[in-house]
């Protein structure tokens, strides 16, 4: 185990903390470390339609410059619950509101530079319901099936590591 023999903040934004922890590995060397502060975790939703068919969005991702697809979500304070939060983004992001919000799982969103976790829930009973919308977010909406979704995973149209993980666990409790 490493020890932390202190931190110091070297870089803040609304949405970004960067810290440095100065370490002692266990050879007994020193080191520095980049990490970023623990503010906030992170749901994505999975919403199926009685017709089966699962909402993917489209929204233009700045540092590659292109618009990839993605389930709704978005940061979930954390003093707020990921059930409420997730509920929350999908009505920020796609005007909908769940009534039957299941957890699948969840993950770690960076293990080398934070702890925050992304909840992923699938949601169905879906209802029209919105809130404001982030003015940094343009978002289409698509439904899709499922074999639709595997075959653009599969011909790399789909590179949103967070789609990818979801999917798995999507796929993981649904073909129990």
């Amino acid at each position: 185990m490493w020890k932390i023999i202190s931190t110091k903040e070297i870089f803040r934004h609304s949405r970004i903390t960067l810290l440095e922890d100065k370490v002692r590995f266990p050879d007994g060397t020193l080191g520095k470390y980049l990490k970023f502060k623990h503010s906030d975790n992170a749901a994505t939703i999975i919403c199926k339609r009685k017709d089966k068919k699962i909402l993917l969005q489209k929204e233009y991702s700045h540092p590659i410059g292109k618009k990839i697809f993605q389930f709704p979500g978005g940061l979930v304070p954390l003093d707020e619950k990921p059930r409420q939060g997730a509920n929350r983004e999908l009505m920020e992001e796609a005007s909908l509101k769940s009534n039957k919000l299941f957890l699948l799982g969840s993950y770690l969103i960076n293990n080398r530079r934070t702890s925050s976790k992304m909840y992923v829930f699938l949601a169905t009973d879906l209802i029209k319901k919105t809130l404001p919308k982030d003015k940094e977010e343009d978002i289409e909406n698509f439904w899709f099936t499922e074999s639709a979704i595997d075959k653009m995973i599969k011909n790399g149209k789909i590179i949103n590591t967070h789609v990818l993980s979801s999917w798995a666990l999507y796929k993981l409790k649904n073909n129990k």
